[in-house]
């Protein structure tokens, strides 16, 4: 039980010289301080809701620009698309039922008319699945961006605690076999 308590007595009292240097140094050192802003996660509920709204919302909220960029102008080119191919699908629609009641006996006129008619329209068939399909693309990117973002921060505080860790003389390891943890103090 003396040697319990003559170790527990020890460790605390180096723990607390420890963290003495410690908030001596990092007063001398001009380290970046993390704020609150930088530690918080973002919510991959939360992204995809946000998907769902507005395509590339997600992923700006969870700190992917570039691909929220790509699926905003991947969504806003299939809408401008879909509706450029629509407004021709009803031109050349309106033209070929014009030309089919002048021509009824005309096939070869009223057909080529009708097949670039039914062209635009499944343009604009391409366009809108496309822009659903990127829509569908944009909610799973954002569960996935914001659980990968998740994970890197994670990653990233850790490694700054081992640093600091490192910085106290604290020693942390683990093997297949063994779970070791020692102070290390340089003389």
């Amino acid at each position: 039980m003396r040697i319990f308590l003559i170790f527990f007595l020890l460790f605390f009292s180096l723990h607390a010289s420890f963290a003495q240097e410690a908030e001596k140094s990092t007063d001398t050192e001009q380290a970046t301080p993390k704020t609150e802003e930088e530690l918080r996660l973002v919510s991959p509920i939360g992204a995809v809701v946000r998907s769902a709204v507005l395509p590339g919302w997600g992923q700006f909220y969870s700190r992917s620009y570039f691909r929220g960029s790509l699926t905003v102008l991947g969504v806003g080119g299939s809408i401008v698309g879909a509706f450029l191919a629509q407004r021709s699908f009803s031109n050349r629609y309106d033209a070929y039922a014009e030309y089919a009641s002048l021509n009824p006996h005309d096939e070869t006129g009223v057909f080529e008319r009708y097949d670039y008619a039914n062209q635009r329209f499944k343009l604009r068939t391409f366009f809108m699945y496309t822009g659903v399909g990127i829509w569908v693309y944009s909610l799973i990117d954002s569960y996935v961006s914001s659980n990968f973002y998740n994970a890197t921060s994670l990653i990233q505080s850790i490694q700054q605690d081992a640093q600091d860790m490192e910085k106290l003389g604290i020693e942390v390891g683990a093997t297949p076999s063994q779970f070791y943890f020692g102070i290390v103090k340089t003389f």
